[in-house]
């Protein structure tokens, strides 16, 4: 299968989205780790994952992005291509495990000998010694076809495999763009916008967001929603597909835009919850009738299916905090 070709543009764009929503510094000393953005050419990486090498080669330009704590734990790379190549990311570790590092048998060694262990080990370390081979250990690596996907788990795996083992979050980092990227202001700005301006984009962007209410707050659920001019989010409790628990009940909640097509997190916040229901019947309508225009596939007359929202179902505004 082909992969997706997207402009250099558009995901340096999309880059900036991911660092908004991460609150990373602008360039700077951050206190945890720093990123690095990077257009390269010719690019190689060889890795290691348990006895098996690995070689990524790419002749064409692609971005590089690197996460890497300041004391070097653990790091993440992104080899992100616009064209018809696979991108991969990659979560790498300095000290193994201790019940999986090097001197400790893997899984894949249960059926090696003591002397093919040995002799195996050696052999690395003495490629350590000569600096033919880093001292790394692969935590984590995937490819995929489409770059944004990429730029989107870059983030994801940065922040599962090594900031969240190192104690860390992206607010603690800062990042650094080479000039190759062609970084300029319209990104600076992307880059630095506030909550209220990347939940905005947020919306504007998904089909559906993951609610999790204070009624069940261990359960997230896809809610298709209106977002509307005025800037003010709601949702629907009745449709058999979308019912939240005890709707009427709900008060807060925390919300997850995902990006449209794609199993993509764009941006997360806490929200204030207030229930429309049928005793606010002039709202209700009104609300009610954004909502169906949404909803392409609601069958029957406006009014009765309105009239069926008010008698099992509740409208929730959600109205971000902070």
């Amino acid at each position: 299968m082909a992969t997706k070709q997207t402009s250099i543009t558009e995901l340096r764009d999309l880059i900036a989205r991911r660092i908004s929503d991460n609150r990373i510094a602008a360039a700077g000393a951050g206190t945890g780790g720093s990123l690095s953005i990077a257009l390269r050419r010719g690019v190689g990486r060889t890795f290691r994952a348990h006895w098996t090498g690995y070689r990524l080669m790419y002749e064409g330009s692609i971005i590089v992005l690197e996460a890497r704590l300041h004391d070097g734990r653990f790091w993440a790379e992104g080899y992100i291509c616009p064209d018809q190549q696979a991108s991969f990311v990659l979560a790498f570790r300095k000290d193994p495990h201790p019940s999986r590092g090097t001197g400790a048998e893997r899984p894949d060694d249960k059926f090696a000998s003591p002397q093919s262990m040995a002799t195996a080990l050696n052999q690395r370390r003495a490629k350590l010694d000569a600096g033919e081979a880093p001292d790394e250990e692969i935590i984590r690596y995937e490819d995929f076809d489409d770059p944004e996907e990429a730029i989107d788990q870059f983030f994801n795996y940065t922040t599962l495999y090594c900031l969240k083992a190192a104690g860390v979050d992206w607010s603690s980092f800062s990042y650094t763009a080479d000039p190759s990227i062609g970084w300029d202001q319209s990104a600076s700005v992307t880059a630095s916008l506030s909550i209220n301006s990347a939940i905005d984009e947020g919306l504007k962007r998904s089909d559906i967001i993951w609610l999790t209410p204070d009624t069940a707050p261990n359960r997230p659920i896809p809610c298709w929603f209106i977002y509307t001019k005025d800037k003010r989010l709601f949702v629907l409790s009745g449709e058999r597909e979308q019912v939240i628990p005890n709707a009427e009940r709900v008060r807060n909640a925390q919300v997850v835009t995902r990006w449209k097509g794609r199993d993509a997190r764009m941006a997360e916040f806490d929200a204030s919850v207030r229930g429309i229901t049928a005793e606010d019947k002039e709202e209700f309508e009104q609300i009610g009738e954004l909502l169906l225009a949404k909803r392409q596939s609601a069958t029957g007359s406006s009014g009765d299916n309105i009239e069926r929202w008010m008698r099992e179902g509740v409208i929730l505004e959600l109205t971000p905090r902070g």
